[in-house]
């Protein structure tokens, strides 16, 4: 077979935005701000990564976090109100991104339910509880409502992944080691069964309820909520990056979790408090991307700007990352012979099964083909072939032969690829094949 095209496409080392992958998005950061503050309310001197990008001080994501109170959700027992949440996947579609979702049985300033409070009026003693999990029916109630919740948003277009909320406040897990085995089952269970298309991550706070997760099989992420903490506890003596995390992924044998599911931090305070607190900012990012982190919520506040550059360079590392290095592609016999050597440089596969596209076209005529090639097999630093031998049935002529990955949402669109030459409909023209 003759090859009409062997091209090595020109990599690029931009900062590209993705759903589901990079900084959470800081809509108070966007736009026409007069003045940018710093988390302690400072002003700071305005600056953009990137000239072109929307957001300041801070770098442009394809993700956003929505968070949702059980309270505001179910109103009156068993009659759901989703507006909170509807209205916050607006805003993300609105930003052009998805976003990972939290819906909180409670937290420090929301109470449970008024209809579940009135049954169970005692507040227990145990830090971060509003409700007895054991003493009272919330287990029940709480599963209960996650069905309903995954009933009505499993396989949302614009939900990246789901937090399993179990106990605690803002659903973080404080406590859930010493809930009833049962009771943390039927939660774990209408989590499991009720999502079987969005990703899930749980929290990654204590052996007892991750064991509990993992029996089942399911490929389920982790969160956590302090990366940066590099001492602001217990100074020397014991961190989350020097202790918790490294100790406790290995512990909790969530090692290997990040090839099904998706790692998703939080920071410890903010990255401002890092920076004055003189924490090693470069010590801090390749530990996350050691831990195979997708997504990070700077909890919408500035990077301080001498950090600007280790930044940048940590988002293009941040979740997946697809090169093209090189395509070869040939019409003989009436079909299309195919192949495309792909590499994900970044530190995290995507958890979506977002086709890889294929088009021919020029101008009169014009077929596409969506391959079956499952790109959440294309785990990091590892090169994969696609291969294809494909039906092609078109006038005889010249055509363009373009590649894409298609999210199949028409506000997203297609992936932005680390190659040069993206068209405006998302297509990355490969070169000329003659029919």
């Amino acid at each position: 077979m003759r090859w009409q095209i062997i091209t090595e496409p020109v990599i690029s080392h931009a900062i590209l935005t993705n759903p589901g992958i990079g900084f959470i998005a800081a809509p108070n950061l966007m736009g026409d701000v007069e003045t940018v503050r710093d988390n302690r309310g400072k002003p700071v001197e305005k600056y953009k990564f990137v000239p072109e990008q929307k957001t300041w001080n801070h770098p442009d994501s394809g993700v956003s976090y929505a968070g949702a109170s059980w309270n505001a959700l179910e109103p009156e027992e068993g009659k759901y109100d989703w507006s909170v949440l509807d209205t916050k996947l607006e805003r993300a579609k609105a930003l052009g991104c998805n976003a990972v979702v939290r819906c909180s049985p409670y937290s420090l300033t929301e109470d449970i339910p008024a209809w579940l409070r009135a049954r169970n009026p005692d507040v227990p003693e145990f830090p971060f509880w509003q409700i007895d999990p054991n003493a009272t029916e919330f287990a029940a109630c709480w599963a209960r409502f996650v069905r309903a919740f995954a009933a009505r948003y499993d396989g949302h277009p614009f939900i990246s992944s789901v937090d399993m909320a179990l106990c605690g406040a803002w659903g973080e897990g404080a406590g859930s080691e010493f809930v009833d085995e049962e009771k943390l089952d039927l939660i774990i269970r209408a989590y499991i069964e009720g999502f079987s298309r969005t990703p899930l991550q749980c929290l990654l706070h204590d052996p007892v309820s991750v064991a509990a997760i993992r029996k089942y099989r399911r490929n389920v992420g982790f969160r956590v909520d302090c990366l940066g903490d590099m001492g602001g506890f217990h100074g020397e003596k014991w961190s989350h990056m020097l202790d918790y995390y490294p100790m406790n992924i290995e512990n909790f044998d969530m090692h290997d979790a990040w090839e099904k599911g998706p790692v998703i931090f939080e920071a410890c305070w903010h990255m401002n408090d890092w920076y004055l607190s003189g924490w090693d900012i470069d010590y801090i990012i390749e530990e996350s991307l050691k831990w195979h982190i997708s997504s990070y919520n700077s909890k919408q506040t500035t990077v301080p700007e001498a950090w600007k550059d280790a930044v940048a360079a940590w988002v293009k590392k941040m979740g997946y990352r697809f090169e093209l290095r090189r395509a070869k592609a040939a019409v003989e016999d009436g079909s299309l012979a195919l192949q495309l050597l792909w590499c994900n440089v970044g530190a995290a596969p995507c958890y979506n099964r977002w086709p890889i596209v294929l088009r021919l076209s020029n101008g009169k005529h014009e077929k596409i083909w969506r391959l079956e090639d499952d790109i959440r097999a294309f785990l990091p630093d590892e090169d994969h072939l696609t291969l294809a031998q494909l039906p092609c049935d078109l006038p005889k002529g010249e055509y363009t032969l373009s590649v894409g990955v298609d999210t199949c949402i028409p506000e997203i669109g297609k992936l932005n690829l680390a190659i040069e030459g993206r068209a405006a409909d998302g297509f990355y023209p490969l070169g000329s094949l003659t029919v």
